[in-house]
């Protein structure tokens, strides 16, 4: 580990490289030297943190130096020195990367405080650099916690997609973990330094997608009062996740595939088309490929968002993931919270692994922040499991099917119960059953319930 900044003088006169390089030496520097270029580069691998070069050297010369050094490492500061009369070549030195330039005779005290200007400037630029690291591991597919081989597989494929300007579908139950891939997939690739943009499509009403997308002149519709920009244009040189792509108005999904497409955005009301530099990845709990045999999905567009298909398994199909992701979680709340990790039961941690999770990873986690939150001893046990999650039906609750039961009966069955639980409402049930509202119609009005509900 280095204890202090090691600094090499570059001068092909002795007198005046041993007086810098003593000055140098006695405000605790290491200080290496050379008298050219050619014998400078001779210390590229010896970790050097700043080179203050003569700008002359006889045939020489220090730009010469700069030049060759910064493209073997670019971050390591340059003073040059100059004569009377350089000042012009000094200037030049600075548009090619040297930090700021002394004239001769150097004075020992602006050298001193020039040299520990450049040190910090350094140290700074370092740990920014360290914390752009960390944060990019933290919203990098490190933060997706799992070894099992089928998210590994997930893994290995995103980060080949990262890279790439494909269109990325993610597919997969609820809290399965999409949005966290599509952020993964955003900070690995090259469009990092842009913005991450997210939009649900759950989330927004079907008479506001297209302004909430594509934005809005003023005065465009009842209630535009002002101009907006859309999601798509804010995402400019970045990337915008939609969720729950399932759920978009095929009234408007011929309008984002005309985006898709031509790279143009044409806000409501407005005759101006707009070019936007955007990479979609979309994702959906929903079965894409049934909704575009039902004519509830457009085909065309199924296939511009599927270039490129990420499916996340769900939990229970992971089960050698629970005992890593509870512990993640254990420490990210104990974090958060500011308590001491819990230890659990072996009762507890057995029903952990070996229950059904329909909610998948969001609700295992939920479920360990409502028995941190409301333990009252330092080990939790299975009675302090919530009441939800202890509720859930396991396979072997569910209903038996009687032999020679039809698949129309089946269905059919499953349509009246969802309608009863949801008191009618079709919009409600047809989010349960995962297909879209006018495929429930459409069945209804086959089996004469239409008019009957």
């Amino acid at each position: 580990m280095k204890t202090k900044p090691k600094l090499l003088v570059v001068e092909d006169k002795p007198s005046e490289r041993e007086a810098m390089a003593r000055l140098l030496r006695i405000e605790g520097y290491e200080v290496l030297t050379a008298t050219n270029p050619q014998e400078a580069m001779g210390h590229i691998s010896d970790s050097i943190d700043l080179i203050i070069s003569d700008l002359k050297m006889g045939k020489s010369s220090g730009i010469d130096l700069l030049s060759y050094w910064k493209q073997r490492s670019s971050v390591t500061p340059f003073i040059m020195v100059t004569a009377h009369g350089e000042v012009d070549s000094a200037v030049e030195a600075m548009k090619l990367g040297a930090e700021d330039y002394l004239s001769k005779p150097v004075n020992p005290d602006e050298l001193l405080i020039l040299v520990k200007k450049c040190l910090e400037a350094r140290r700074r630029d370092e740990t920014i650099e360290q914390l752009q690291e960390r944060l990019d591991d933290r919203l990098g597919f490190e933060k997706i916690v799992g070894k099992s081989k089928s998210i590994l597989e997930v893994f290995d494929n995103a980060r080949r997609a990262a890279v790439s300007e494909s269109t990325v579908l993610v597919t997969g139950e609820s809290g399965t973990g999409k949005e966290l891939i599509a952020e993964a997939i955003h900070h690995n690739s090259p469009r990092k330094e842009g913005p991450f943009v997210v939009v649900n499509m759950a989330a927004v009403p079907e008479h506001l997608v297209e302004s909430e997308l594509f934005g809005h002149a003023k005065g465009a519709f009842t209630g535009a009062m002002e101009s907006r920009v859309g999601r798509f244009e804010t995402a400019n040189e970045g990337t915008i996740f939609i969720d729950e792509i399932g759920d978009f108005a095929l009234e408007s999904q011929a309008k984002l595939l005309r985006v898709l497409e031509s790279r143009t955005i044409t806000p409501i009301g407005s005759n101006e088309d707009r070019e936007v530099d955007v990479r979609v990845v979309a994702a959906t709990s929903r079965d894409l490929d049934k909704m575009v045999r039902e004519n509830d999905f457009r085909e065309d567009l199924y296939y511009r968002l599927n270039v490129v298909n990420l499916h996340l398994p769900p939990l229970r199909e992971r089960r050698e993931d629970i005992p890593l992701l509870v512990r993640h979680f254990l420490q990210e709340l104990a974090d958060e919270t500011g308590k001491d990790i819990p230890e659990l039961s072996p009762e507890l941690k057995e029903y952990l692994e070996t229950h059904e999770w329909p909610g998948n990873v969001r609700q295992l986690k939920n479920c360990l922040e409502s028995m941190i939150v409301l333990a009252h001893g330092d080990t939790l046990t299975t009675e302090d499991l919530p009441a939800i999650v202890e509720n859930d039906t396991s396979p072997a609750d569910e209903v038996q099917i009687p032999p020679g039961t039809t698949m129309e009966e089946l269905e059919r069955e499953a349509v009246e119960q969802t309608l009863d639980q949801c008191d009618g409402n079709r919009t409600h049930a047809a989010k349960m059953l995962g297909i879209s509202v006018r495929t429930l119609q459409r069945k209804l009005k086959a089996w004469g319930l239409d008019e009957e509900l």
